[in-house]
């Protein structure tokens, strides 16, 4: 079975190193490189508690300000891994799914103990601040990195689907598989995909890839990563 992994340089070695006991061959060609903005203005000890939904978040968070002695909650166990590794120490997660992140937030925490620090980057998916502010939270949305695009699919990768040794690509987010159609469209390699197939986070995740001329499109039954994985009875 041979992977292609196109999310930021650090998750995609991330789940390099989880696939490492599966009979595997990894890919990597990020579609997005990761950059700070340098714009944290919020105190976080003026909050409540600090929200994250990306690893990446967390580690932007953690190299421009000293460690937070708040509660940290997080969508899933990667950004969980990566709040620990970062000396961040009391750090709730939801499981991979960003309304289970709003249902335990709303849970666990009094809306009127203070405003909630939410860190995210300059693109964001779904409606975790309007559902948090629905339940009376003050939620104090900073967006604190960028995902910049790449620009071209890499040789090497070009090469790989003209070979047609590529089996399956995952997707996470609707941008990255939107960056990815745009690629391939723009380099007219549609017909290198006859033999991949694409693993889905989301429906909507699929909307963004339906025009290309896949093997097959796959989607994960929850949004998390052990879901899309499971789509090719891989248990990481």
């Amino acid at each position: 079975m041979r992977i292609l992994l196109t999310r930021p340089i650090n998750d995609s070695h991330r789940i390099e190193r989880q696939l490492g006991q599966s009979k595997v061959d990894v890919y990597i060609d990020p579609l997005m490189q990761i950059k700070s903005l340098n714009v944290l203005k919020n105190d976080p000890l003026d909050c409540q508690a600090l929200v994250f939904t990306s690893a990446n978040g967390v580690r932007v968070y953690c190299k421009e300000t000293q460690k937070c002695p708040l509660p940290i909650y997080v969508v899933g166990d990667n950004t969980r891994v990566a709040a620990l590794k970062a000396g961040l120490k009391t750090v709730i997660s939801a499981d991979g799914d960003v309304k289970k992140l709003c249902a335990t937030i709303i849970l666990k925490l009094n809306p009127y103990d203070g405003p909630l620090l939410y860190l995210t980057g300059k693109h964001v998916a779904g409606t975790l601040k309007k559902d948090l502010e629905d339940a009376n939270f003050q939620v104090n949305h900073q967006k604190i990195y960028t995902a910049v695009a790449a620009q071209k699919i890499s040789i090497s990768t070009k090469n790989l689907l003209k070979q047609r040794a590529i089996d399956y690509i995952p997707f996470y987010s609707p941008r990255s598989a939107r960056i990815f159609r745009q690629l391939i469209e723009a380099e007219g390699i549609n017909n290198l995909l006859s033999e991949a197939s694409a693993l889905c986070i989301s429906h909507e995740v699929r909307k963004e890839i339906l025009s290309l001329g896949w093997k097959s499109i796959l989607t994960a039954k929850e949004p998390t990563q052990n879901s899309i994985f499971e789509l090719i009875n891989i248990k990481l």
